[in-house]
Order: C-alpha cells, then structure tokens, then sequence
C-alpha cells in the first residue's frame, strides 16, 4: 500500500503510513544531507521513504531521529545503517529492555516483520540536542508524557513540530509508563514555539490556525477526564457509568484513525479509574491504620 506524502514546508515532508493507525514520519531536505525523524512500522513503507529520499535528498540521509520507543516510529531504523541514530537515553533503555521482545511477539503475526531488527541508538541525550546541517537548525527537546522518554523535534527555519504521540487526535495516556502531570506539562512548553505547523504522532497535520487551540484542547481533555473519574468515583458510580461519556462529550471526533480515536478514549477513562480507586483504596488503609 502507498503511503501518503505531504509536503508541510520547502524543504521538509511527512510521509503517513496506510498499514498502521496513519502513524507520521518526517524528512528535512538539506544539501548536505536529510535528517529523518521516525519511520514507519513496516519495510515496505519505509522503503518508499527511502526511494523518495533518494530522488530529493542526493547527499543522503545522515541522521534518522527516534522520538519515542514504540514499534510504529522505530522499526524502520534498522533501513538505515550509514545514518546516524539519536534519541533520549530513556528510548535506548526501554528498546534494550522490552524492544526485542516485543518484536519477536509481533513476528508471529506479521511475516514482513522477520526483515525488522531492533537498532539502538549511539547518539543519546537526558534533556534535548541539536543538529546543525545544510543551513536547517533541528532541536530534539524531551517531553515526557504519553511514555518518559517522549520527545519533540523543531524544525526552527520552517516553522514545524514534529510532536510524536504528544499530540494526537486524543492524548493517550493508558499505558503503563504514562504519566498525565508530565503530559500537562509538556504540553504547555509547546506554547514557547513559534509554529507553523505540528505534525501529530498518528493522523492529520495541524496548520497554523489550529496550533495553539489543539495544544490547549489536549490539556483541558486531560483536565476534564480526571475530573470527570473523580467525581463519578465521589457520587458512588460505576464502570458502566463511567462508559457512557463518548469522547464526543469532550469536544473531540470520533472520525480520526479510522475510528481508533473513541477505543483511545475508553481505555484512557478506564486506566484512570483504575488508578484513582488504588489511589482511595491506599488512602482508607493509611487513615485506617493511624
């Protein structure tokens, strides 16, 4: 299947997988070479990339940039070995902790999968880097939230975002290494850019009049939905209860990612309710105890 190619700036491009819940990757063009950040889940897809980048990209490509360790924006890392490979050292960690593993699981189902090995990164940092090339001047800067080892790519010169899965039609926070005060956080430092444009971890790109509105509709969706457990867990209600409310209920489509966007949303209710009754269920027995 084709991947879609859309150009966001002169020299820089997004290339949107048609295999796997639309997940982005991104090109900066330089004459002195092309930085790539993440790539696409499956070879055949990051293949097309490479055989794009060839024809606009001559010097080749010198840096790829992995913005989070999950298995959609990494696996193509292996397609380039004379590249070099950056991320937070917290990616390096969880890639040599769960990263093989996690392949090997997804091989049973997905044959393309066998051309895939894991490929960790040399270059890492703890807080962000930069990279200076052929006049284009790109900060990696850490943004924790969905997983700890998030970060976000700047493209000073063109104005663009590449944000990972810190922004995504709906904020995802149910998974074991999430953290929603590191979210919030993260994303208000998004206010400090200058954009033009973000280009989401999965799903459409953000243009310039919806920059500022989509950051702060993520923070309040997050906002909304912890209050929301909180008071249902106050009123004595229940999981069924807590289900009812659609996503559609905090101002969000259920359209985008072919309709992953409502299932992101159920389990982000459910992972909160869970931890706030873990949370309460520790806070009787304290009280109880003294």
């Amino acid at each position: 299947m084709a991947i879609i190619r859309t150009r966001v700036a002169d020299d820089t491009w997004v290339f949107t997988s048609g295999l796997y819940a639309e997940v982005n990757a991104g090109l900066v063009v330089t004459p002195e070479g092309g930085i790539l950040i993440d790539t696409l889940p499956f070879p055949s897809e990051t293949n097309q990339i490479i055989e794009f980048a060839k024809r606009v990209c001559p010097a080749g490509i010198k840096y790829v940039i992995n913005t989070i360790s999950h298995a959609d924006h990494v696996y193509g890392s292996c397609l380039f070995p004379a590249a070099e490979l950056i991320a937070h050292e917290k990616t390096r960690e969880m890639l040599q902790r769960y990263g093989r593993k996690s392949l090997e699981d997804a091989r049973e189902h997905t044959p393309e999968l066998f051309k895939v090995e894991i490929r960790l990164p040399k270059f890492v940092f703890s807080e962000g880097a930069l990279i200076r090339l052929g006049g284009k001047t790109i900060h990696i800067l850490h943004a924790p939230g969905p997983s700890p080892e998030v970060c976000v790519v700047h493209v000073r010169e063109e104005k663009v975002l590449f944000a990972s899965d810190l922004i995504m039609p709906v904020p995802v926070i149910a998974t074991p290494f999430s953290n929603i005060d590191h979210f919030r956080h993260s994303l208000h430092m998004l206010h400090d850019f200058n954009l033009e444009s973000i280009v989401q971890g999965h799903g459409d790109i953000l243009l310039r009049g919806e920059v500022t509105s989509s950051i702060d509709e993520s923070i309040e969706y997050l906002n909304h939905i912890q209050e929301l457990v909180e008071t249902l867990m106050d009123e004595g209600a229940t999981k069924h209860d807590l289900l009812q409310h659609d996503v559609e209920g905090f101002g969000r489509s259920r359209i985008p990612l072919g309709g992953l966007v409502q299932n992101f949303h159920q389990a982000n209710l459910l992972f909160l309710w869970e931890k706030a009754r873990a949370r309460r269920r520790k806070e009787r027995q304290a009280a109880e105890s003294q």
